[in-house]
C-alpha cells in the first residue's frame, strides 16, 4: 500500500484490506455480503456475491436485510460470508452469529472482522477476542488474527486528532512531523508485532 493510503484510511482499515486480500482465496462460490451498503471489496473474490444492509442501494446491488432480524434464505445457501466491520454496531450479536452459522452450508467459510481499540463511531459495543471464541463454538475451525498493536493504535490516534486541526498548513505540518514514526513501523515491520492492545480481530471460520 502507498503512503497515502495511511494518511486517508486509519491504519487498522489498511490491515483489514491486506488481510481480505491475503486470504481472499478462501472466498469462492455463492457469497453473501452481510452490511455491505457500500461494497468495496468483493472485487477481490472469484465468487458470485449478493450484498445486503439495513440501507439498500439499488444501483449498487444491495438488497435490504437485517441480519439480527433473520434473513429471507434458506438453510446451507452460501458457500461463503463475509462481514466486514459490522459486529460493533450490532445488539443482537448472538442471534447474528447463529443466523451466520445457518446460512453456511457445511465447509463454508466465514470472514469477520471488527474494530477494537478505535474511535467513537456511534457504535453499540466492542467485542473482545476472548468473547468471540466462546461464541464461535459450533463452527468446525476457528482461526482468530488480531490485527495491529499498541504502535498501530497510537499512529491511528495522531493521524485522527491531526485531521481534526480545520488549518490545512497546519494539518498537512503535523502530518510531515509524525511521518519518521511511520517510517520506523514500516522500517522495522512493527505492524506484525502482537500484543494486548490490537485494533481489532479478524476472524475466520468453517463449519
Amino acid at each position: 500500500m502507498r503512503i497515502a493510503d495511511y494518511r486517508f484510511k486509519t491504519y487498522h482499515r489498511c490491515l483489514v484490506e491486506k488481510t481480505l486480500f491475503r486470504h481472499k482465496r478462501l472466498i469462492t462460490g455463492k457469497t453473501l455480503d452481510i452490511g455491505a451498503m457500500r461494497p468495496r471489496y468483493n472485487h477481490l473474490f472469484d465468487a458470485s456475491v449478493t450484498a445486503i444492509d439495513l440501507t439498500p442501494n439499488e444501483k449498487l446491488g444491495v438488497l435490504y436485510g437485517d441480519i439480527q432480524k433473520g434473513l429471507p434464505f434458506e438453510d446451507n445457501s452460501f458457500d461463503s460470508i463475509i462481514c466486514i466491520e459490522v459486529f460493533l454496531y450490532l445488539d443482537q450479536y448472538e442471534k447474528s452469529i447463529g443466523e451466520i452459522y445457518r446460512l453456511l452450508k457445511p465447509g463454508g467459510t466465514v470472514f469477520i472482522s471488527t474494530p477494537f481499540m478505535y474511535r467513537d463511531t456511534g457504535d453499540s459495543i466492542r467485542l473482545t477476542e476472548s468473547f468471540f471464541l466462546r461464541h464461535f463454538k459450533a463452527f468446525s475451525s476457528v482461526e482468530s488474527l488480531r490485527l495491529g498493536n499498541g504502535f498501530i493504535v497510537i499512529w491511528d490516534i495522531l493521524r485522527r486528532k491531526i485531521n481534526s486541526v480545520k488549518n490545512k498548513f497546519v494539518r498537512y505540518l503535523l502530518f510531515t512531523l509524525i511521518l519518521p514514526y511511520f517510517a520506523i513501523l514500516k522500517l522495522f515491520n512493527l505492524e506484525r508485532l502482537k500484543d494486548d492492545f490490537y485494533s481489532g480481530l479478524f476472524f475466520i471460520l468453517r463449519k
